[in-house]
């Protein structure tokens, strides 16, 4: 164990969501870079929970490819059975496509494994084709706010990672009550940098989404969630990192593998994005 990268790396996570709050809460100019630098900031506190406490456990690095390798062909096999057509939308410049799933449950959602984006059949039936492809712009927009990592090689790194740090975990316990504790502060610090990152990415493919789609993407957000614009406060904000660790599941998916920021926050970006930015390309 190294004390100083890891006093270091448990310091940066708590300061994570005070500088989510700053991104989301400052003016429109520059807030792409903003959440692209939380991103940075939360991977890099992963980086030094790991390297602190973490342990290179070689049979673990060995599996690490095949068991990504099986997943990836368990998610294709899954997704490509229920697919009924390919879709291909036009967006900045660039062709996408994205699987059309028969659902009866109003979805779309991004595989960052595959690099593929994914949509329902229920989706495009409850709305408008202008608000159905701002919602496909935004799962775009996750792949794109990981440019110029590819989302595959991003996956890997993640996962490569977690594995290092489970194997650390596993040889602190059983070593008394002062590595239980340990245990559990970083398992929670570790657990607040993923859910900030996560919360910053929806932010970026929510810009994208309106950069690509207008007004339209707002609306979505409005329909498909039914919040209202809530400006985020410091506390809350915590309470929220903290509450996205609890194991839940949501429609067969658990919610620890993107946690959302709540709609509210992301409504209030957005509208403060499109009514008080300098055009559409301020905000980017």
């Amino acid at each position: 164990m190294h004390p100083v990268l890891l006093t270091v790396g448990l310091a940066a996570s708590a300061l994570l969501p005070a500088a989510y709050v700053h991104a989301v809460k400052g003016g429109p100019r520059h807030v792409w870079l903003r959440l692209r630098l939380v991103m940075v900031m939360s991977v890099s506190a992963l980086l030094l929970i790991t390297a602190s406490i973490g342990v290179v456990d070689k049979m673990s690095l060995a599996l690490a490819a095949p068991a990504l390798a099986g997943v990836y062909l368990v998610l294709n096999y899954h997704f490509e059975r229920r697919s009924v057509n390919k879709l291909l939308y036009g967006l900045k410049g660039r062709v996408h496509s994205v699987t059309l799933l028969s659902s009866p449950v109003p979805a779309a959602f991004t595989v960052a494994m595959t690099g593929r984006v994914y949509a329902t059949t229920e989706l495009y039936r409850r709305l408008e084709p202008e608000e159905a492809a701002a919602i496909v712009a935004h799962e775009i927009g996750h792949l794109e706010a990981l440019h110029p990592i590819p989302p595959p090689l991003f996956v890997t790194v993640i996962a490569i990672m977690a594995s290092i740090l489970a194997a650390g975990i596993i040889d602190l316990l059983g070593q008394g009550l002062a590595s239980l504790v340990l245990v559990a502060v970083v398992l929670l610090m570790a657990g607040i940098a993923w859910v900030v990152f996560n919360w910053a990415w929806e932010h970026l493919a929510d810009l994208y989404a309106l950069d690509a789609a207008g007004a339209w993407s707002i609306s979505a957000l409005y329909r498909i969630t039914g919040a209202r614009p809530e400006e985020p406060r410091l506390l809350s904000v915590y309470l929220d990192a903290v509450k996205c660790l609890r194991p839940r599941g949501g429609r067969g998916v658990t919610v620890l593998v993107n946690p959302h920021p709540r709609p509210g926050y992301r409504l209030y970006l957005l509208e403060k994005i499109a009514w008080q930015g300098e055009g559409r390309g301020s905000a980017l």
